[in-house]
């Protein structure tokens, strides 16, 4: 083996160490073969023991024929020798440490001989060195004054670098008795040896951290073939978003096996967040001002006058929570503002749903109240009692449940700040957006949102036929078909358009806005106009002020008939009920159709305490609710 840069040759290129037969590029005549020295002459022997020289500065030169600068080194010690002797065969090395410290790979072939008995017999390794230098050459001038990086690894573990358009040796310079020091620029060369470089240990600069980062980011994804791949750097020095790609590379002659990445720096797009100055952020905090203003502010007329007999008639305690969950659903859209951290897209993940449920529950249970009372969907009718405290425990599970399905995303697939990269051949950038890995918690949450509205639409108009005046039937059925029907608008347009985030949240608010207005709208204005009204036109004090409540009940063949009418007035001056009778087998509901119920044969002697013997639900102030709970019926 006869290293190609240091030997001693003839006048025929042959290689010598016979005194007197060196020929020395531009000396006159022929001389002697020396070391580095010029004083101690080579004078290698093919025969005798072999030796590793190299090793605590052992210097041997009885190993192998040929001159050199060094005799620290013997090539039948190196793998690729011991590799190719062992396996006769010609093969490609992986890349290694050259006894130089720099990386290359090695082609090496048995050489054979014929001996006196004309065997064939092995008698030594050819080998040829490529040096990698060359490569990590063309990638540093062909890419120095470009953005784009170009890194090639090693495909085997731990994934050696080869070499890096940004400069990065493949092999790292260090003491030999502390691998952790890098060896010193006036050292002999002695006490240093060169360590190769993992690409997870790339750390030294902002560079090596993105080639490491990218490297192990790309590996994580099992090495997409079509997909560019985003690795934000955030540093003091240096921030930005670049694209990578991987491709492999490898040869069956050689045995190669590589990766080569390239990361190339993209564009950072800031329309998906909604930041102060932003175009996006005068709307979306003008409809968060409107929406929580008029919501407020028909809370607090709503409490005020929550002794009328008209707030009293429709449930004032949970239509003031329905009214404080719509301002509280818009002051929730506030969490959009600010950029897309993992902290902020789980915050808005929580109070945007929480407070959705929070104001449809207060509604849900009223109008599933109602459906109970009237009895609505019963064969027989009877007696029943809701208290308003049973009323709050029959919201409790649904709040619950909301708040579980929250919690059980929060840790198994929470909403997360990604970088995502947008490109087509013209050009790429780089979108930072709030996703989940799955669609689960979106399906989950339209199933359990759209099923509560959807019920209470049911419920809704299975109870239309209640007397406007005395119940909010109609209002709930109105506001349960608005909920549903720019709830699915919205769904609808966030899934099947390709708009910014930003875009979409806005969106959102405005949809939150129309559904919160119009529904507290509904509520309250018209019993304020109710109050007005009767305020300004008084029933007279000696005019007693009667009703006649029609009772809903099921037709059915199976009641007896009793043939009497019966209607309840409620007396003001007196604050007693009575009651009428008269012969009649038909009577007529507040849906307009005929009915046939059984009521009680006798007339009532005494005023009754209760509105009536039906439903009925406890109250606690005396005439006004008095005057409820027949409306309750």
């Amino acid at each position: 083996y006869i290293p190609f840069t240091f030997y001693c040759i003839d006048i025929n290129g042959l290689p010598t160490q016979t005194p007197g037969e060196n020929a020395e590029l531009g000396a006159d005549g022929l001389g002697n073969c020396y070391h580095d020295d010029g004083i101690t002459p080579v004078n290698r022997q093919v025969s005798g023991d072999y030796a590793y020289c190299g090793g605590e500065g052992i210097i041997c030169n009885n190993t192998f024929l040929g001159g050199f600068t060094s005799g620290n080194y013997d090539p039948r010690y190196r793998p690729w020798y011991i590799a190719t002797k062992q396996n006769q065969v010609p093969n490609w090395s992986e890349p290694y440490e050259f006894y130089t410290h720099n990386i290359g790979i090695t082609f090496s072939r048995p050489i054979h001989s014929i001996d006196e008995e004309g065997k064939t017999v092995f008698a030594g390794v050819l080998a040829s060195d490529y040096s990698l230098d060359g490569i990590a050459s063309f990638l540093t001038e062909n890419y120095d004054r470009s953005d784009a990086i170009v890194t090639i690894v090693e495909e085997a573990e731990p994934n050696y670098v080869i070499a890096s358009s940004t400069g990065i040796a493949g092999v790292r310079k260090v003491l030999i008795e502390d691998n952790s020091k890098p060896c010193p620029e006036d050292n002999d060369g002695d006490r240093c040896m060169g360590v190769r470089i993992p690409i997870s240990d790339l750390n030294e600069d902002i560079m090596e951290q993105l080639i490491s980062t990218t490297y192990l980011t790309q590996k994580e994804k099992n090495f997409p073939v079509s997909e560019l791949i985003p690795v934000r750097v955030d540093h003091d020095d240096f921030r930005g978003v670049y694209a990578s790609h991987t491709i492999g590379f490898e040869t069956k002659e050689t045995g190669i096996s590589w990766r080569i990445m390239i990361m190339c720096p993209v564009p950072v797009q800031d329309d998906d967040t909604i930041m102060p100055g932003d175009s996006m952020f005068q709307l979306l905090i003008t409809s968060v001002s409107a929406g929580f203003i008029v919501c407020f502010l028909q809370l607090v007329l709503f409490i005020r006058n929550r002794r009328e007999k008209e707030i009293i008639a429709s449930d004032w305690r949970f239509t003031g929570v329905f009214l404080a969950g719509c301002a509280l659903l818009n002051l929730a859209c506030l969490s959009y503002i600010g950029p897309n951290t993992d902290a902020t897209c789980l915050t808005r993940m929580w109070v945007i749903h929480f407070f959705f449920v929070f104001a449809l529950t207060p509604l849900f249970v009223k109008t599933y109240r109602l459906y109970k009372l009237t009895g609505v969907g019963s064969i027989i009718p009877r007696r029943q009692t809701i208290s308003n405290a049973r009323t709050v425990l029959m919201a409790m599970p649904f709040l619950a449940v909301e708040v579980l399905i929250l919690l059980v995303f929060t840790f198994i697939d929470p909403n997360k700040v990604e970088d995502l990269l947008v490109y087509d051949e013209s050009h790429t950038e780089n979108h930072v957006e709030c996703k989940q890995d799955t669609w689960a918690f979106f399906a989950l949450q339209l199933l359990y949102e759209g099923g509560l509205v959807f019920v209470g639409c049911l419920l809704a108009y299975k109870t239309r036929n209640m007397r406007k005046e005395y119940r909010d039937n109609q209002q709930l059925l109105l506001t349960m078909y608005n909920i549903a029907l720019v709830g699915s608008v919205v769904v609808v347009v966030f899934n099947a358009t390709e708009v910014c985030q930003a875009t979409t949240r806005v969106f959102i608010t405005i949809g939150i806005l129309w559904i919160t207005v119009f529904s507290s709208c509904i509520f309250v204005v018209p019993k304020l106009l109710l109050i007005r009204s009767r305020k300004l036109n008084p029933v007279e004090e000696d005019e007693p002020a009667r009703r006649t409540w029609s009772i809903v009940g099921n037709v059915t063949n199976s009641i007896p008939r009793i043939g009497r009418r019966v209607s309840y007035h409620y007396s003001q001056n007196s604050n007693s009920f009575g009651d009428q009778s008269e012969e009649d087998d038909d009577i007529t509901g507040s849906s307009g159709k005929k009915i046939r119920a059984c009521f009680i044969k006798q007339p009532m002697k005494q005023p009754m305490k209760q509105p009536m013997d039906a439903i009925q639900e406890t109250r606690n102030s005396p005439d006004d609710d008095a005057l409820s709970e027949i409306s309750r019926t």
